[in-house]
């Protein structure tokens, strides 16, 4: 009984930890799906976990998500225009194409109208793909957030619970999407109704599996290779796995009956057609490479390459397959700053702090060493100017002075002088007094002024008076009074003793030396504008007059192509041609129409109203571009109303209760449309007849709307059908309203036929019939475009 619980318990617990691993990679995988939705890529994935298999759970989603958005867009592509990218190198380009494909003949079936019914064979995309372009050109999707999959936050997961409803006749995958896909083993495809499977007979390939001296069999789900000779077998090797394997029965059935020759092959070799082929391994699954690698096939034999990564700071060699160190120095894929230096190890790297040399400065910035540049009596060292000692370095004073170093330089006192700097004992008196420097002439010719241990000298203008080199030096305007010696449109140069203002380019300097005065360099003919001129501070700028563009060279005026800048936009300029003027462009009208004074705009000619289409029989309706002369015919037993011209009344009929089914009259009705009316969500439809009926209270009327036939005058136009038209109920009793809900192509003429059915008091009374005719033209109505001045 414990041994029982025991089991019991286990069980539980392994089911518990399946569900969490299970709950963990479907987190993993929503994050890979996120990941492609937010960046596009699937690089860097950010994922739900940090282990291995949650890392390639989210890569899987995320390359998944890929993949639907290249199918999405190939539908796209296909549903606008006619033909598929062919480059299929760039991610997904091939499932982007497949699908554009099936989208295409999906929409070639629809336009010859044929049975949409796609072939065996298709993929599970390209099988969606096919039957969601069969639905038509125009699609109605819910603007409510659709939620695919299973919560992403919840612990447990029930596995296969979506594909346990479905009717996948082999395998069934639930990826998160909306449906699931089904799929077929090996040996079948998948059925057009995406569910089914079909044998594939492998006999009719490109590609025979059998050898030349067998005949290939098919077989259900798979195939045989029958010998056309009985002879001896020749011996090859197998791997065990693959004797193991449940589906290596053909390839068993094959090498067993495969017949012998004089001439042997070495391992790895087939005799074929008397000579020895190469053995594909790898194709026929005789490796023996594991689950870490992958096979490569060589001249007699195989290779096992490893797929594994070497995990991070390594890469794989691949001449040796080892894990070799990359440097990250040297490939400059490190994040040392730039005040380090970049060491590699082993699989690693290190930032070391840069020292530069003794007399340089390191830039916190860049981290770049630069050469001190001290000033005089100081030396570099330690990254900071420091004091040079000059009574060290020789005899500087007389025999009777002593050297005083001092910041930056030296002097020199009277020896035993225990005076301050520039006082001296009085030998008579015993008291320190003060020296005065300006009778020795230490100024020269400059005013001198004694102080109390020190002098100065008055400089000329443009210097001053250094008191620790005791020297007059220059004045710097430039850096002392940045901003206030020349104006903001020139540039300080400091000269000896004073400065000067250069203005730049565009500004001529003023008379006071340091303003700068804007050059009108439209009026002084240094512009050269071919057409017009502005002048701006500094410079000027070349403006051309509409319908011409500013040329490279920013001086000529280059004619605009109006008709090339247009032509292909979906707003052409003109109806018809469009001519190209100088500075302008004319508009040339297609047939049916007559240009207007402007020169551009075109309005159509009413043939009805210039006598076209005569006859008392007959019903002329004026189109864009054309026009259309319909012939009233009356069907048997009917004649022409003599009243209404549109009208055919009965002669006579039978008894009275097919008399009510027979319409009492038929009329006529025409309306014209233009080509591609749009369609949107701010005008869903558009009312193309009103129809009124006896509205007495005892009157009851019963409308039937019939598409009879759509008349396309081109090949490529797609024909109008039934659904593109709404029977709706009109404002008053009694009424009806027939209204478009799709755009029309054209030119194309299509009849409906609206059926009244009368009844009072629940009895039927009378039918009447009217044929409601819809000329669509081959011209759109177009909306003259002024295209905007164009700048440059």
């Amino acid at each position: 009984m414990s041994a029982v619980s025991n089991f019991g318990a286990a069980l539980l617990v392994l089911l518990f930890i399946i569900d969490c691993d299970a709950g963990e990679l479907t987190r993993c995988c929503g994050g890979g799906s996120r990941h492609f939705k937010q960046t596009s890529t699937c690089s860097s994935i950010k994922s739900e976990g940090t282990s291995m298999t949650c890392l390639r759970t989210a890569s899987i989603c995320c390359l998944r998500s890929l993949l639907e958005s290249s199918c999405d867009e190939g539908n796209e592509i296909a549903r606008q225009e006619e033909s598929c990218p062919a480059n299929i190198n760039i991610l997904g380009g091939g499932l982007r194409k497949e699908c554009c494909d099936c989208c295409l003949l999906a929409k070639d079936l629809l336009r010859r109208n044929e049975a949409c019914i796609a072939p065996t064979g298709f993929s599970a995309a390209c099988l969606r793909s096919f039957n969601k372009c069969c639905n038509g050109p125009f699609e109605i999707t819910d603007a409510s957030e659709i939620i695919t999959g299973r919560p992403l936050m919840d612990a447990v997961m029930q596995l296969g619970d979506r594909c346990a409803d479905t009717n996948c006749e082999h395998l069934c995958h639930d990826r998160g999407g909306e449906t699931v896909e089904c799929s077929c083993r090996s040996g079948y495809d998948l059925g057009p109704d995406g569910m089914s499977c079909v044998d594939r007979d492998e006999c009719l390939g490109r590609v025979v599996p059998c050898l030349p001296t067998e005949v290939c069999v098919n077989t259900v789900g798979g195939y045989q290779c029958q010998r056309r000779l009985p002879r001896v077998a020749t011996q090859r090797f197998i791997p065990k796995r693959l004797r193991d394997d449940v589906g290596s029965s053909r390839l068993n059935m094959r090498l067993k009956d495969s017949p012998t020759n004089d001439v042997s092959c070495p391992r790895g070799w087939l005799l074929s057609r008397g000579t020895c082929v190469d053995v594909d391994e790898c194709r026929l699954l005789m490796d023996d490479c594991l689950e870490s690698q992958r096979c490569l096939n060589t001249p007699g034999s195989f290779k096992c390459i490893r797929i594994l990564s070497c995990g991070t700071g390594y890469a794989m060699d691949s001449a040796t397959e080892q894990c070799i160190d990359v440097d990250e120095c040297n490939l400059g894929s490190h994040d040392c700053g730039p005040t380090y230096q970049c060491r590699n190890t082993q699989g690693s790297y290190r930032c070391d702090p840069k020292k530069c040399a003794d007399g340089e400065l390191q830039n916190p910035q860049t981290g770049e060493c630069t050469s001190i540049q001290c000033p005089l009596g100081y030396f570099p060292k330690n990254q900071m100017c420091n004091d040079i000692d000059e009574c060290v370095s020789g005899n500087r004073c007389g025999p009777a002075e002593e050297c005083v170093n001092t910041p930056g330089s030296y002097r020199c006192q009277q020896k035993g002088n225990l005076c301050a700097h520039g006082f001296e004992v009085n030998v008579n008196t015993g008291f320190c007094e003060d020296i005065d420097e300006c009778a020795t002439g230490v100024c020269g010719p400059l005013l001198c002024t004694n102080l109390p241990g020190s002098y100065k000298c008055k400089c000329n203008p443009g210097y001053e008076f250094n008191d620790n080199t005791k020297r007059c030096e220059d004045i710097d305007e430039c850096l002392k009074f940045m901003g206030h010696v020349c104006d903001h449109s020139a540039e300080c140069i400091n000269t000896i003793g004073s400065f000067e203002c250069k203005c730049k380019e565009g500004f001529q300097l003023a008379a006071d030396g340091r303003r700068c005065e804007d050059v009108n360099e439209c009026t002084s003919g240094v512009a050269k504008c071919e057409q017009k001129c502005i002048n701006i501070p500094g410079s000027f700028q070349c403006i051309c007059e509409r319908g011409f563009a500013l040329g490279r060279d920013g001086v000529k005026c280059e004619d605009i192509d109006e008709c090339e800048i247009w032509s292909g936009s979906g707003n052409e300029l003109c109806m018809g041609g469009c001519v190209n003027t100088k500075g302008s462009y004319l508009c040339q009208c297609p047939p049916g129409y007559k240009i207007q004074p402007d020169g551009r705009t075109c309005v159509d000619v009413d043939e009805c109203q210039d006598g076209e289409c005569g006859g008392a029989d007959k019903v002329c309706v004026n189109t864009l571009g054309s026009f259309k002369c319909h012939r009233i015919e009356c069907p048997q037993n009917y004649v022409h109303d003599y009243n209404n011209k549109n009208r055919c009344n009965r002669v006579s009929c039978g008894l009275p209760e097919e008399c009510s089914r027979t319409p009492l009259y038929v009329s006529w009705q025409f309306i014209s449309l233009a080509r591609a009316v749009p369609i949107s969500s701010h005008r869903p439809s558009i009312t193309l007849f009103k129809v009124s009926a006896p509205n007495q209270p005892d009157s009851d009327v019963q409308f039937e709307l019939h598409l009879k036939h759509a008349l396309i005058e081109k090949p490529h136009v797609l024909p109008a059908v039934r659904a593109n038209f709404l029977l709706q109920k009109g404002d008053k009793r009694n009424s009806a309203v027939v209204t478009l809900r799709d755009s029309l192509d054209g030119p194309q003429s299509i009849q409906l036929e609206l059926v009244l059915r009368l009844s009072r008091r629940g009895k039927s009374v009378n039918t009447y019939a009217a044929n409601l005719v819809v000329d669509v033209s081959a011209h759109k109505r177009h909306t003259t475009i002024h295209p905007p001045v164009l700048r440059y």
